[in-house]
């Protein structure tokens, strides 16, 4: 039978999803590696042996493990950023399929997105930047709703007069429900004015058309192991009302993967839960255990996530027990009768193969039993090299 994995984080994000995504895409020699949610907001780094780096954004980060990359319509498309990642990967990328119905982030939105959350000051919602809220927003308006179909089959010149027409109709009132005013909004204008912004635009979302295929969810059928890559973590998921306004626009978990899987043949599928040792956050919200001494008491570093204007500085903190068994509760609704489930546990090595909690320390057959996991992969380094994996079969003995 035909195999399936999901990669999902369990956390706030940056759990470790590239690795591990590169580690079932390593499973097999006909793989095509599906991104269910998100856009390219997303920081997924992969590190191989023989000395590849990079932090995958767009593309899947099943590539360096020679997987083919299917944009679903769950994905939000980002052309320019498109672009920056095809330049730094070369012929690093394999085949990729875009569904139609992706829609297509806007130089307005992300315009929009960055000057809302300059104005928001300490209030920020620790947005990315990219636009993904903002090309949310807009789609839900079918006057200006833009998604990957229509500059397929409209063409350049039609594509360019509904940008103009966003601009000059939408942006205005959008800035104002943003708040968004004076010298800002002016700026905006005239940012959105500059008709070589478009065209440049337009240059990368043909260049992007030009290299990419076409293709649905029947694209999956093809490959005998397919590797769903989400974004995200669970605690960001769209729905997690406890977290608002701190969330990202999308189904984080198994929700997409579902519709997609449920469109197909059956395969023997396994469910990863992805999470650190510890706990992250980059970007402002609710932490409820975020420390300012665990970071210097373990030697904690990421070589990711820089500071930066709009997310701020990346904050540590302990591995939160019960919001964990919370998320993967509220997952389970997603996965059907028979498909496994797994944990994953990350940056052992900078917490000596333990999970630091509030309470004490866990170790990771711990929180894989009480999660009901059937497999329990434990990661102490950063490439595929390094995870071991194992049967979580039964509880760890104390003993310690």
């Amino acid at each position: 039978m035909k195999k399936a994995y999901a990669v999902i984080g369990a956390n706030f994000g940056d759990e470790g999803k590239g690795l591990m995504t590169d580690l079932f895409c390593r499973t097999d020699s006909s793989v095509i590696n599906i991104r269910s949610n998100g856009g390219a907001q997303a920081g997924h780094t992969v590190c191989t042996s023989d000395g590849k780096r990079h932090i995958f954004s767009h593309i899947g980060s099943g590539s360096f493990a020679g997987a083919d990359t299917y944009l679903s319509e769950f994905f939000i498309l980002n052309p320019m950023l498109f672009s920056r990642e095809l330049a730094q990967l070369g012929s690093d990328t394999g085949n990729i399929f875009i569904d139609g119905r992706c829609r297509v982030t806007l130089p307005c939105d992300m315009l929009l997105n960055q000057m809302a959350e300059t104005m928001r000051g300490n209030n920020r919602h620790g947005s990315c930047g990219v636009g993904i809220f903002e090309t949310v927003v807009r789609s839900r308006d079918s006057r200006y709703a833009f998604d990957y179909d229509y500059a397929l089959k409209e063409g350049r010149s039609a594509v360019r007069g509904m940008i103009n027409r966003i601009n000059g109709e939408y942006c205005r009132k959008r800035a104002r429900e943003l708040g968004i005013a004076g010298d800002a909004e002016r700026e905006l204008s005239e940012m959105l004015a500059n008709h070589m912004l478009t065209e440049n635009y337009l240059d990368d979302l043909y260049a992007m058309a030009a290299f990419c295929r076409r293709g649905d969810e029947q694209i999956i059928e093809e490959y005998d192991t397919a590797v769903f890559e989400g974004a995200q973590g669970l605690m960001l998921d769209q729905n997690r009302t406890d977290y608002f306004p701190h969330l990202t626009p999308s189904d984080t978990g198994m929700k997409n993967i579902r519709a997609i899987l449920d469109k197909l043949e059956k395969r023997e599928t396994e469910i990863c839960y992805v999470t650190r040792s510890f706990f992250t956050r980059h970007g402002a919200g609710r932490f409820d255990t975020q420390s300012d001494t665990i970071a210097e008491e373990y030697g904690l570093y990421d070589k990711t996530n820089a500071p930066n204007e709009f997310q701020g500085t990346f904050r540590y903190g302990l591995f939160d027990l019960p919001e964990f068994m919370a998320s993967l509760a509220l997952d389970r609704k997603y996965i059907a009768e028979g498909e496994r489930t797994a944990v994953a546990v990350t940056h052992l090595d900078m917490t000596d193969g333990m999970i630091i909690c509030p309470t004490g320390k866990l170790m990771p057959e711990d929180i894989a039993y009480m999660a009901l996991a059937d497999v329990l992969y434990k990661v102490s380094g950063e490439t595929a090299d390094h995870v071991v994996c194992q049967p979580a079969a039964a509880k760890a003995l104390s003993g310690r």
